[in-house]
């Protein structure tokens, strides 16, 4: 205290000696670069790009955080009701963009275009997110002060999904290429002309959503990769044209932890099991003959007797002659874990001796996900997982192209032609032009099993306004003999719906810290 008193004005004015100033953080401008490709840890990551599934009918979480919204047992109080309420990440956005504004002399015109950008975009993806999931959102373009931020209050869903295209549409498309950036992974126009496709389906503008997919298709720049396999595994990246936008990893510096969390314990990764298919979802893999797999037996399907046929005590038939992308996506009872041909393990949830058998491991599915794993690696990469994330692709573009067709009723033709490019790829038959409401249903069990673990299930629920429909009731996992001789598929839990869940609740934390936040409706 003496020397504070002693020596204040000289404290007060003269910079830290070990830390860099504001002012001079700023007049940097590889340091203001820094500060634009920090903001990148804003955009996905694990927890909405593969763990989003499990507060969907595809998957369950071990964990309460995903498992309570997935059953509807989640309240305002819910952890994954709070990571959606995004405003830490709103905060930090806003600050960069002011240190932009502050770098401005320092940099060319074209690089403060560009760099705004960027950032800008990033802002635009992380509110629509919010506005996604809570509705009527605060709208806040500028850092605040503690003070300021409790007298913050909910500006109107629309006012703010204005504010978000006009971002997108006015201020990144036209700058966002001012400077050309070599670097992968960074914002591109076809990353926005995606994107807004994307923000456009879900607001069921199927005019914008034809321009804005028309824009990545004329590009010329994207393809649908050869192998649906190889798209989701680490060996892909770096010379894969189908990603448009995507988060990106590099070991040992930038990891995530997805081969541990998402394998079995039995694996070469120790793993902890965490996302646990159901039923309902494997249930959706079609027969290799492209139709669903419960007609087989009815339509005379060569493949019913020979899955009947290859069905043993440490087998299961069921699963043979299956759409391609269920081997891709999904483990089932005594999946084989092989690697040049030779079987490293086998996933034992229905087998006694195996550290992951059902009784000893009571939370066990009967199905884990293995898209996204490096099938190839080795037990020191269990916590060091570098396969990117795919947060937009070339994919993901044509079947949206396909929605916006057949909802509008304008070219049922063309989007047949583009639900099949896709099942094309994945070694499925072509599906024939149908009626309007023939091809909506063809086209959302295409999109189910195309994006299954890509973040995208909930979304396409919520936009379809089938939550009821399958989000409540009973759910189960696979046949084992562990719960019966008879093997019966394993209950897993029973799930409620109540449409006030079409938006999820402010969470009170905030409403605590700001009397000015109302509440949704219901909740």
């Amino acid at each position: 205290m003496a020397l504070g008193v002693s020596s204040c004005d000289s404290f007060l004015t003269t910079p830290p000696l070990d830390q860099i100033s504001e002012d001079q953080w700023w007049s940097d401008k590889s340091q203001t670069e820094m500060m634009v490709k920090g903001a990148y840890q804003y955009v996905y990551g694990p927890n909405e790009v593969v763990l989003r599934d499990c507060i969907s009918d595809n998957a369950t979480h071990r964990e309460a955080k995903y498992k309570e919204v997935g059953n509807g047992t989640y309240t305002t109080q819910s952890a994954a009701v709070k990571d959606e309420w995004k405003y830490a990440s709103i905060a930090k956005l806003n600050y960069i963009l002011e240190g932009i504004e502050k770098a401005k002399d320092q940099i060319s015109e074209e690089e403060y275009l560009r760099f705004n950008a960027e950032v800008r975009f990033i802002r635009a993806f992380v509110y629509y997110d919010m506005v996604f999931f809570f509705g009527d959102v605060p709208l806040i373009t500028k850092t605040l002060s503690v003070a300021e931020a409790r007298e913050t209050s909910r500006q109107p869903r629309q006012e703010v999904l204005d504010f978000i295209l006009k971002e997108l549409e006015d201020g990144v498309l036209p700058n966002i290429e001012k400077v050309a950036i070599t670097e992968t992974g960074r914002v591109n126009k076809q990353v926005v002309n995606a994107f807004l496709s994307r923000i456009y389906l879900h607001e069921k503008n199927y005019e914008k959503v034809l321009y804005y997919t028309n824009e990545v298709i004329k590009a010329g720049k994207y393809e649908l990769h050869p192998s649906y396999e190889e798209l989701f595994r680490p060996q892909a990246d770096g010379s894969n044209k189908e990603v448009i936008f995507e988060h990106q990893y590099s070991s040992p510096l930038v990891v995530h932890e997805l081969n541990r969390n998402l394998s079995p314990a039995s694996s070469i990764y120790a793993g902890w099991s965490h996302v646990l298919g159901l039923q309902e979802l494997v249930d959706d893999y079609e027969c290799v003959n492209g139709h669903p797999v419960s007609e087989c037996e009815s339509l005379g399907c060569e493949y019913f007797q020979k899955r009947k046929d290859a069905e043993a005590e440490t087998y299961r038939g069921e699963y043979d002659f299956r759409d391609p992308r269920l081997a891709a996506t999904i483990m089932w009872p005594y999946w084989e874990w092989k690697v040049g041909g030779n079987v490293l393990s086998r996933y034992g949830v229905d087998d006694p001796d195996s550290k992951d058998y059902v009784k000893k491991e009571t939370h066990m599915t009967g199905f884990l996900v293995t898209k996204w794993v490096d099938l190839q690696g080795e037990y020191a990469d269990r916590t060091r997982g570098q396969k990117n994330l795919t947060i937009l692709r070339y994919g993901d573009v044509l079947l949206m192209r396909a929605e916006a067709l057949i909802e509008s009723g304008q070219d049922l033709g063309e989007a047949v032609t583009l639900i099949n490019q896709i099942r094309q790829r994945a070694g499925m038959p072509d599906i024939v032009i149908a009626s309007q409401s023939v091809l909506r249903e063809k086209l959302r069990h295409e999109r189910r099993i195309e994006t299954a673990f890509e973040g995208l299930r909930y979304y396409d629920i919520i936009r379809w306004r089938i939550a009821d429909k399958v989000k409540s009731g009973k759910v189960y996992g696979a046949r084992l003999k562990a719960i019966s001789e008879a093997m019966d598929n394993k209950f897993v839990e029973e799930r409620f719906w109540n449409d006030k869940m079409y938006l999820f609740p402010v969470p009170q934390e905030a409403i605590d810290n700001n009397s000015n936040l109302v509440q949704n409706k219901d909740w």
